[in-house]
């Protein structure tokens, strides 16, 4: 099939891409995928008459989404010595290809996200598109559209990526990634059973990657490539389905244009869900990602290049999708206190950036107030005890609009005085309520040699020298007045990695009580 003499229409070369499952021919204006003879436990390619039925299944379901491209299932035969393009059901064919017009790989998503050409109307076009496919799919049969069918592969993958993952991910991490799992399933399971009985569990495309969409300039929309070889794969939560595209699109740097697609979706009369259920989603298709890149790893030899490629990939996966954990757990603010040299700011800006989330830090915020930039030097003044009220009086403000808008904030303070606090949960009024209150703690002589060590930086936003370290821990009110289960307190003396997935499992043990693993 590499020879261009084998193909009738007589292309001009052949071109052969390779997957772990199949062979594709890229000859002129035609493809020919041929699948191999593999078998894995969610796929089974072993024999020839399965592999002719799963051409003819990937003809049938991709017609529903590229119409044009897919153009019928054909066999393979040897005939006068040599092997020819004959009809699916010759009964001297040995083999099968699905036989595809060439698609316009530089039109894709992806292709257009990578070269910075992804526009807004390409996003709306693509939503239109899914959200009539899905409101024409087939529902599902009753046993795939109940909580458990629609948790279980959730939850299996997590317990796979922690074996899959061992010596590529950070263990801690992935403890956190586990519970979060189990405990935002175990929160949303009336949820999740009511999608199912309102026929939102459907056939679907189950891998809609940005590669996969493609957006010619003078034509429409299409999707190819769909799951054909195992329909518990594709019969998923609508919201599933789009949630793919929507962490591929945020992969390649086009979180605008996820967002863009979601609402437009929604305007379409397509329901995704709320935005924590899309994040949700699109945080379990980033893990089933990098779990098969730790896969991919774990095949090859140590010394091969790919490897570390792999392995850096599944890593960059992982921690995408703890971003999209972070956007399911919103609304909701991370207090992340403790005196100065207690580690608060280096944590703070780890979480920050790490969900996505907005940083309000009282150094950033008193200077702001005194008309200075993060880096001057504020002057006694400043610090008054009037002026610090005010101070975090404006952070509970800044935090407020954050929640109201329905995304998340680390609030970064010392926090040690009881009257700050009041100010800042007064500002906050009745959004208190998703508030969690973590306390770094470190002993004193660790508190004391931190400031020293970071005096010398002039980029540095804190004010903060041994001075007043030393008084603020004579200041230091206890967080009486926060109920146990909005407060915890947290021993920094570990790496910030550690501290961050730490936080992620006493927020998650916190914000969701009683659910959990």
């Amino acid at each position: 099939m590499l020879d261009a003499g084998f193909y009738p229409h007589a292309p001009a070369n052949v071109e052969l891409r390779e997957t772990h499952t199949s062979w594709v021919f890229l000859a002129g204006e035609l493809a020919y995928k041929v699948k191999k003879p593999v078998r894995f436990p969610f796929l089974d390619y072993g024999t020839a008459e399965r592999r002719r039925e799963m051409c003819r299944e990937e003809v049938r379901l991709n017609r529903r989404l590229a119409p044009r491209i897919y153009l019928r299932a054909r066999g393979i035969a040897r005939t006068d010595g040599r092997y020819a393009l004959v009809e699916q059901d010759d009964p001297a064919a040995v083999e099968y290809a699905v036989e595809m017009r060439r698609v316009e790989e530089d039109r894709s998503l992806a292709a257009l996200a990578d070269a910075g050409r992804i526009e807004r109307r390409h996003a709306i076009a693509v939503a239109d598109l899914l959200a009539g496919f899905h409101a024409a799919a087939r529902v599902a049969a009753p046993e795939r559209t109940g909580a458990d069918a629609l948790a279980t592969p959730i939850t299996d993958n997590v317990a796979e990526l922690a074996d899959a993952g061992d010596g590529v991910l950070d263990p801690r991490a992935l403890d956190a990634a586990r519970e979060f799992t189990h405990r935002f399933v175990a929160a949303r399971r009336p949820r999740l059973e009511e999608r199912g009985r309102d026929g939102l569990v459907r056939d679907c495309h189950g891998d809609l990657r940005a590669e996969h969409v493609i957006v010619p300039e003078a034509d429409d929309v299409y999707v190819y490539d769909c799951v054909e070889f195992n329909p518990a794969l594709r019969e998923i939560d609508v919201g599933a389905d789009l949630a793919f595209l929507v962490m591929d699109l945020a992969r390649l740097d086009a979180a605008g244009m996820a967002a863009a697609l979601v609402a437009r979706y929604r305007d379409a009369g397509g329901d995704p869900g709320d935005d924590a259920l899309v994040a949700f989603y699109a945080c379990y298709r980033a893990w089933v990602r990098s779990k098969v890149a730790c896969l991919r790893a774990g095949e090859l030899s140590p010394e091969h290049a790919e490897r570390t490629a792999q392995q850096d990939q599944a890593r960059g996966l992982f921690r995408l999708g703890r971003r999209f954990a972070w956007r399911a757990r919103c609304p909701l603010a991370i207090v992340v206190s403790g005196v100065a040299g207690s580690g608060k700011t280096t944590l703070a800006r780890e979480l920050a950036e790490l969900g996505g989330l907005e940083h309000i830090s009282s150094d950033v915020t008193r200077k702001r107030l005194a008309g200075l930039s993060p880096t001057d030097r504020a002057s006694d003044e400043h610090y008054t005890p009037e002026f610090t009220l005010r101070t975090y009086a404006a952070m509970g403000a800044e935090t407020r609009r954050v929640l109201d808008r329905g995304d998340g904030a680390i609030v970064d303070a010392t926090f040690h005085r009881r009257d700050a606090r009041a100010a800042f949960l007064g500002a906050l009024g009745e959004r208190a309520e998703p508030v969690v209150f973590v306390r770094c703690d470190a002993p004193r002589e660790v508190l004391l040699g931190r400031v020293r060590s970071r005096e010398a930086d002039d980029e540095r936003t804190s004010d903060a020298d041994v001075g007043i370290v030393e008084r603020q821990l004579a200041e230091l009110d206890p967080l009486d007045e926060i109920p146990d289960d909005s407060k915890a307190a947290l021993d920094t003396d570990a790496a910030v990695d550690d501290l961050a997935a730490e936080v992620e499992m006493l927020v998650d043990e916190r914000i969701w009580r009683g659910e959990g693993p």
